[in-house]
Formats: C-alpha cells, structure tokens, sequence
C-alpha cells in the first residue's frame, strides 16, 4: 500500500506541475501561440506601434499563426457545420484539405481543438 501510494504522489506531481508552470496559459487567458508574428504583413503591420511591437520575438515559428492556426479553425468550423473538411475552398481555387495530413486532424489529441476555444487548445 505504501508503494502505492508513493508512486500516486510522482504521478500527481508530474501532473501538476506542468499546470503550475505553464498556469498563465493553461488557468489564465494567455496563449502559447506567436500572435506578435503576424504583425510583420499589412493589414497588421499597420497596427504593430499601437502594441510596442517593433520585431517578432522570433520569425521563424511564424507557421504556427499562418498555416497551422488556419488550419484548425477551418477543420473546426468545418465540423461544427457537420461537414467533413475534404476539400479547403479558401485556399486558391480550392485544394484537398483532408488527403493532406499536415493539418493533424487524425490526431488523437486533436480533440482539444474541438472542445476548448482555440488560442486556448494551443497551451494545452
């Protein structure tokens, strides 16, 4: 029983302390996304003095805002609207979206895209 219990306090403890670390983003309203990248291109450029924003934090991840981000509000809506997300109209002409696989919708954890609001999801 004492084992038991012992290997019950790793378990919670490496549970909750990702929680604690990250709390300003799992508890709080902030979000793990670089948001600060899309203030490089118009029309957000225009904008980026009013948030003291001169350059990104970093420009490389900006595939996060830009594709990926996108990518998960269009497979969202899409399922919200219960329609499978085969085919991405907003892109050019329209592209397959589903055949792609880059957008992660079979992934298993994918489910917190669905659930929670979707800055939110990022964080955990």
């Amino acid at each position: 029983m004492k084992r038991f219990r012992t290997d019950l306090l790793f378990l919670l403890g490496f549970l909750l302390l990702p929680l604690l670390l990250f709390a300003s983003v799992t508890l709080g309203g902030q979000t793990m996304l670089p948001v600060d990248n899309l203030y490089q291109w118009a029309p957000w450029s225009a904008y980026a003095s009013e948030f003291g924003l001169t350059q990104p934090h970093n420009p490389l991840i900006s595939d996060l805002m830009i594709q990926n981000y996108a990518w998960k509000q269009f497979v969202r809506e899409t399922i919200f609207a219960r329609d499978i997300p085969l085919w991405n109209p907003n892109l050019f002409a329209g592209v397959p979206f589903l055949a792609a696989g880059q957008h992660g919708a079979y992934y298993p954890f994918s489910v917190l895209f669905l659930i929670l609001p979707l800055a939110k999801a990022y964080g955990w």
